[in-house]
């Protein structure tokens, strides 16, 4: 492992994850097992052991949140101490298979949890919280999730090591219809982030209000701040689809007036 002050905030956000993610297992795993013969003594008290769960769950989607935009910064900061990679394609492949998979699990995971935490704010708003059950067994499912993402992320930066690697202009030539994903966001077009982003985030907000909707139908307690709640979303996968087709111009401006980049 190449260890820095960076690496070692990745193990300590990923541990705390693990940590976290094992307590609030045990909140879910009692509301499962309890709810359906509880008296109105013990409901009350596994809606106080849900809401407990409610709030690790925020603190642990921040953790990954931080995690996610420290795997990037941290990935950069390592660029320069393994020897043939001159952008993140490099580090990838020093940290191979656990790097690629962390990659993508990780955009995965925020939108798994993005389903919960929606259907969890209309649960809040509606005395007795009437998904209660539901989304302690939702968490449940999602525990894989969760585990192997923070495990990921130990695997991939305990492993790391200055190895040499090609470099990625040796993998995506000036012949390869493709170019390599790091330099042409990163260096070549960098507005095209704020495209991607803005559409990813525009299509899991309208994806997240078919959730809300598909339970609020089935609870109708929920109809009214489900309706609201769907209403909200929509309007904010809007706001992003607007703000990614404007980016859309100068990203493009980008790439028709920016030079080949060069390592």
């Amino acid at each position: 492992m190449i260890w820095t002050a960076l690496t070692t905030v990745m193990l300590v956000l990923g541990l705390f994850g693990l940590a976290l993610t094992f307590y609030a297992a045990t909140k879910a795993l009692g509301i499962t097992k309890k709810i359906a013969k509880a008296s109105m003594e013990e409901k009350y008290s596994l809606e106080k052991d849900y809401y407990l769960l409610s709030t690790v769950v925020w603190v642990i989607l921040l953790s990954r949140i931080v995690a996610s935009g420290m795997f990037w910064v941290t990935n950069e900061s390592l660029i320069p101490l393994i020897p043939g990679a001159m952008c993140q394609f490099g580090v990838s492949q020093a940290g191979s298979p656990y790097s690629w998979i962390d990659t993508g699990l990780k955009l995965f995971v925020l939108f798994a949890y993005g389903i919960w935490l929606s259907l969890d704010l209309i649960n809040r708003r509606v005395k007795g919280a009437p998904l209660l059950s539901t989304l302690s067994k939702i968490f449940l499912v999602l525990l894989p999730l969760l585990l192997l993402d923070t495990i990921l992320d130990v695997a991939f930066y305990y492993t790391v090591t200055p190895v040499v690697v090609p470099c990625c202009r040796t993998v995506f030539t000036a012949e390869s219809p493709i170019p390599c994903p790091y330099c042409f966001v990163f260096h070549d077009a960098p507005m095209f982030l704020v495209v991607i982003v803005s559409y990813g985030l525009s299509i899991a907000l309208v994806l997240w209000s078919l959730a809300v909707r598909h339970y609020s139908l089935k609870n109708k307690e929920l109809e009214g701040v489900g309706m609201d709640a769907i209403r909200k979303l929509v309007l904010l996968a809007l706001g992003f689809a607007i703000l990614g087709t404007i980016a859309v111009i100068p990203a493009i401006l980008q790439v028709l007036g920016a030079p080949a980049f060069v390592h």
